[in-house]
């Protein structure tokens, strides 16, 4: 437990709302909560997911049943915490809960793409505006949002989901200049490639057959360079304390970038000419 936690836990038990507490980086984020003193409400997609969270951790964690897609369960959450609670200040919403879809922009359906853009960035914007009254009521309110190093550079195969993290960040930046007058602070915290359960889906996603067979050689490219990236990426412990530390810092910077390599996710993809950085990622996967 880092110092910062200390001292919040003896001060009192604050209130954390995590998404996508089921598994991957939302999972870890809440068992560090409640190991650091936290209450914890967390989302589950179903009852079974719910009573295992409850089971696995313990008192300090409340699952709540919500599709964060859908307004009126989110209130319906929002009710049975209010009836449970009554006006009991958040102290920070951290939105985790995403999904991924991979492939050739021709393979993704509307329905695909309407789906990732519906949870990556509806979801964080109704779950973070259902909570705006409980945030406006704690002593150092915050907003936490995952995005990616996906949401300022994008990559063949990866267009919906880069899609998704881009309008991440622009909801983020529209969040802290706005949610500034009512006293809560907006951070970003954008991992590169993390290994958790997501990743399988990836690695399914690009080992599909291609409707055009132009992309089946530059996809299994992409999946070999993704799989090594995977297995020397950073850990999702090291995500967490990044968390941590923009949850308990006085005064936490707007976001925080977490490289898997810093040459290539910062001066490869921010500093190199758009023309030529697409040029050399052609070249690279056999496009």
């Amino acid at each position: 437990m880092n110092q910062d936690s200390l001292k919040r836990s003896k001060v009192a038990q604050d209130t954390v709302v995590v998404t996508g507490a089921g598994s991957g980086i939302g999972y870890a984020i809440s068992e560090r909560l409640v190991s650091d003193g936290y209450k914890v409400y967390g989302t589950a997609i179903h009852k079974e997911e719910a009573d295992r969270l409850q089971k696995e951790f313990g008192a300090s964690f409340f699952p709540i049943i919500v599709d964060i897609r859908e307004e009126k369960t989110i209130q319906a959450a929002i009710a049975t915490i209010t009836h449970r609670n009554g006006e009991e200040p958040v102290e920070a919403v951290i939105n985790v809960a995403g999904i991924v879809q991979n492939g050739p922009l021709c393979d993704v359906s509307s329905d695909e793409f309407k789906n990732i853009l519906s949870v990556n960035v509806v979801g964080m914007h109704n779950i973070s505006r259902a909570f705006l009254p409980f945030l406006m009521r704690a002593k150092s309110p915050r907003i936490i949002n995952i995005s990616s190093t996906g949401g300022q550079r994008t990559l063949p195969f990866n267009g919906a989901y880069s899609a998704s993290k881009f309008a991440v960040e622009a909801l983020s930046s529209a969040m802290r200049m706005e949610y500034h007058c009512l006293g809560i602070k907006v951070v970003v915290v954008a991992p590169s490639m993390v290994k958790t359960p997501m990743t399988n889906k990836i690695q399914e996603d690009l080992k599909k057959d291609p409707s055009l067979t132009i992309y089946k050689k530059p996809m299994l490219r992409f999946l070999k360079r993704a799989e090594q990236v995977f297995q020397n990426g950073p850990s999702v412990q090291l995500v967490v304390d990044q968390v941590i530390h923009a949850l308990t810092k006085k005064n936490p910077k707007d976001r925080y970038v977490i490289y898997q390599s810093w040459w290539r996710d910062y001066l490869l993809m921010k500093i190199l000419p758009v023309r030529k950085r697409e040029e050399i990622f052609r070249k690279v996967i056999g496009l």
